[in-house]
């Protein structure tokens, strides 16, 4: 059942249902598309030639086409269409991106700092940062696309279970090595974000100025209390289809007590839907 720690994400057992319905509905009308079986089955393949008119619709969730055909690097293959930034992650991304690794499932660090205030510009609804202070992801090895696709909940949820489980072991992993990963990256994020807004025309807008010590002093006086969360006081949930924004399945985890989450976006809470929800939706659908 609905364990009630979640904070304000989803505070109530009421909310948890709507997460489950919400899931429930999604996962249903996708399934009953028609396109929808032969494009995951094209999609699992590496059919660049198919017109995957579904699963990429906009051009949203695969690989933006201004980067077909190009690399982030020479020693890594250059993309294709059936491409995401996900999807074979240690081909496209330097070994020490990956944090944590078991035979079905990466730890990943957010790519985006978790501090708004590194982005200036955004505007509402399309914030880049992430939902908490050193948000990180869980992908799959194998090509799964969404938790709609039947294969991110075949064998009684068999993945995404596995998913959380490899992140409660990384955080409780031995002399805290899970903890101290996941903060470097958090870190490390904040700096490159710091970069770019530094190495832009005319330097960094002065709102960023403004704020740019305290940025790093919060990061430093919210460690402490990071280090001492407890895996039941993070957040691991999915944006489910049309919502998510990357195709190919990710796990979000991120602390959910307010404290962490001063200067990170609320915009997605929505849709955020905790492994709890999908897996109990899928344990009564089989009942």
């Amino acid at each position: 059942m609905y364990d009630k720690q979640y904070g304000s994400i989803a505070p109530t057992q009421e909310r948890f249902e709507e997460k489950k319905q919400h899931y429930r509905e999604l996962r249903d009308k996708f399934r009953a598309d028609p396109r929808a079986a032969s494009e995951l089955a094209a999609w699992k393949k590496q059919d660049n030639n198919y017109d995957y008119q579904l699963l990429n619709e906009n051009h949203r969730a695969f690989i933006p086409p201004g980067l077909i055909g190009k690399t982030f690097s020479p020693s890594f293959p250059r993309w294709v269409l059936t491409d995401t930034f996900f999807s074979e992650y240690a081909n496209h991304n330097a070994p020490d991106l990956i944090l944590s690794e078991t035979r079905r499932s990466y730890i990943i660090g957010n790519v985006a700092s978790y501090d708004g205030r590194q982005y200036p510009s955004a505007v509402s609804g399309k914030r880049p940062e992430g939902q908490s202070f050193a948000h990180s992801l869980v992908i799959p090895k194998d090509r799964v696309y969404n938790v709609v696709d039947p294969a991110a909940t075949a064998d009684n949820c068999d993945l995404i279970r596995e998913m959380r489980t490899h992140f409660i072991s990384f955080w409780n992993s031995p002399y805290n090595v899970g903890k101290a990963k996941m903060l470097a990256r958090a870190k490390r994020a904040l700096e490159d974000q710091d970069k770019k807004l530094r190495a832009a025309d005319g330097g960094s807008p002065p709102a960023y100025e403004a704020v740019r010590d305290d940025v790093f002093a919060f990061f430093e006086a919210t460690k402490p209390a990071f280090e001492q969360l407890k895996t039941s006081d993070f957040v691991c949930g999915f944006h489910v289809f049309p919502d998510n924004s990357i195709g190919h399945l990710h796990m979000h985890v991120f602390p959910h007590a307010d404290a962490f989450r001063v200067h990170s976006t609320r915009e997605y809470d929505w849709k955020t839907v905790p492994v709890e929800a999908i897996v109990e939706v899928e344990h009564e659908d089989q009942e």
